[in-house]
């Protein structure tokens, strides 16, 4: 009696190879870029929290009756958040006082920080707020000013090519 052996031919092989290749080559742009959607990731999370925190300081003022104020000013968790027309005001040394994690002021636009986010700010422009490793050169920040002037005083910009 002859005993039949069982196995793949190289055609086969030859197929699932090629089959695995496509693959790869379809999926692998989708892991490349990790970081760059983690970064964007986490400043639209910022983006949420500062429009929450936003939110909460908007009702304390109204509370208040300083909602036209300006300046004004709100306590949040023990501090005292100063505040335009009812909005946080835009500025490094007030926005760690409502939102919680790790903040630096940057002496310039292009300077290097430890914390995990850096804050700048411009005259008439608001305060960039920008993750670990970037500055104003590589267009990856949030930008958040408060104008007492326009209909809707609050003001967010994203900025993510650069990320």
């Amino acid at each position: 009696m002859q005993k039949q052996q069982r196995g793949f031919t190289l055609i086969e092989l030859v197929v699932v190879i090629i089959i695995l290749g496509i693959l790869a080559v379809v999926a692998a742009p989708k892991f490349i870029n990790l970081k760059s959607d983690a970064v964007i990731a986490n400043l639209n999370g910022l983006q949420g929290a500062l429009k929450s925190a936003n939110t909460l300081v908007y009702s304390k003022a109204v509370l208040a009756g300083q909602e036209k104020l300006e300046p004004g000013s709100v306590t949040l968790n023990g501090s005292a958040v100063s505040t335009t027309v009812g909005y946080i005001t835009s500025s490094p040394a007030n926005l760690p006082l409502a939102l919680e994690g790790s903040f630096e002021t940057m002496t310039d636009a292009t300077s290097e920080f430890s914390a995990d986010w850096g804050l700048y700010d411009i005259p008439n422009s608001g305060t960039f707020i920008f993750p670990q490793g970037y500055n104003i050169s590589s267009s990856c920040h949030l930008q958040y000013n408060v104008d007492s002037a326009e209909t809707e005083p609050a003001f967010y910009s994203l900025t993510t090519s650069g990320c």
